[in-house]
């Protein structure tokens, strides 16, 4: 096994962990029953594990770009990495922004509960976008190696 294997396996890892958690997040936790404090819970593990995985993307991909040279990389490699670095992007806003606004709601208590509904309506909408640019990467990583 070469140190360009291990790459694509922790790479692909890290996409499986980091998308594979805003799906569970947009569409297993979806229920009316559950509390914005059990929601924000779920959110903090989320956030957490996908901080780590986005790392094993960056630092693999960027291994594997540089082994084959930005000249000679494939242009759906290319492609992954712009939308890539675009997708950390809003996930980076959703974290600094209207995460930081729910917390800021729930250490307030009752009367804040419609601003932390409006936090993880925010958070949702911008993994949405993310989760979107997913697929397009998805896109790229396939079909766009044919081009």
């Amino acid at each position: 096994m070469s140190f360009q294997h291990l790459a694509l396996f922790l790479h692909l890892t890290g996409v499986v962990l980091w998308v594979g958690g805003m799906v569970f997040i947009r569409v297993c936790l979806v229920s009316p029953a559950l509390t914005v404090a059990q929601w924000a819970e779920a959110l903090e593990n989320f956030f957490s594990l996908s901080w780590t995985a986005i790392a094993l993307i960056v630092i693999s991909g960027g291994f594997m770009l540089i082994a084959v040279g930005y000249a000679q990389a494939p242009w759906g490699w290319l492609m992954m990495t712009f939308l890539g670095t675009v997708m950390i992007a809003v996930f980076a806003s959703a974290w600094l922004g209207p995460w930081v606004d729910l917390h800021a709601a729930l250490t307030k208590g009752g009367l804040a509960q419609a601003r932390a509904r409006a936090a993880m309506q925010r958070i949702n909408r911008r993994l949405d976008i993310v989760l979107v640019l997913a697929t397009l990467t998805a896109v790229m990583a396939t079909f766009g190696l044919a081009l």
